[in-house]
């Protein structure tokens, strides 16, 4: 199926948030669900890969949770073709990627809920002149996705070259409660920084939230 971001938005995460709605699980199961959803709106399974090896892409060698390529890919992802050395997969990649999506939002954080990263810095600017310690701060676990998604449009292209990054934010139920709107709209604003797309679902709404980079933001229903 050929990509295109608008049917993902419009017609794929409705779908995959209603179901969200039902169940509270990890990140990668998250994952797993977008997966599902997106070959049931007709993209073929050769063309999405969870957990793409990069090792051989970017130096920080991270693997996207999502990744959507180009129809008609023949979906082998591993660093090398068939597993061959004398076969590097890179440039297959990097032709035919369209979607990197991360996902935050898991069972793991349902006690406290996203809501323990915005008490004072929710993007963590007092820690970037310490990016070790900024990398293992759990605070800044939000706003290090988005600027990893940031990275990957820095090596692979933004949209401008046709490819889309989405960072999911999957807000779930919890005794904290959901995403102030302020904390929302300034994660939108930094996404959009680094040319990302941000999507917002609290948990058991009927609508997301959708951020993309160059234009307003817009509420769309799950119908």
């Amino acid at each position: 199926m050929k990509y295109s971001l608008n049917v993902v938005i419009d017609k794929v995460f409705p779908a995959y948030f209603r179901d969200v709605a039902r169940i509270q699980s990890s990140e990668a199961n998250y994952a797993s669900l977008l997966y599902l959803h997106l070959v049931k709106a007709g993209y073929d399974p050769g063309q999405i890969c969870t957990e793409m090896y990069t090792a051989n892409l970017v130096k920080e060698g991270t693997r996207p949770d999502l990744v959507i390529f180009d129809e008609g890919i023949q979906g082998r992802f591993n660093y090398y073709k068939d597993c061959d050395k004398r076969q590097p997969n890179t440039q297959l990649k990097l032709d035919n990627l369209r979607c990197v999506v991360e996902i935050k939002g898991g069972s793991q954080q349902h006690e406290s809920g996203l809501g323990k990263y915005f008490k004072d810095d929710p993007l963590c600017k007092s820690l970037l002149n310490d990016p070790v310690k900024r990398k293992k701060t759990q605070n800044c676990a939000l706003a290090i996705d988005v600027e990893k998604l940031g990275m990957w449009a820095g090596h692979f292209g933004d949209a401008g070259n046709g490819r889309d990054y989405v960072f999911l934010a999957i807000d779930m139920k919890n005794p904290k409660g959901f995403w102030p709107d302020r904390i929302r709209d300034e994660f939108g604003k930094y996404c959009a920084k680094h040319q990302v797309c941000l999507v917002y679902y609290a948990q058991g709404d009927e609508k997301f939230w959708y951020y993309p980079p160059s234009s307003s933001v817009k509420q769309v229903p799950l119908m």
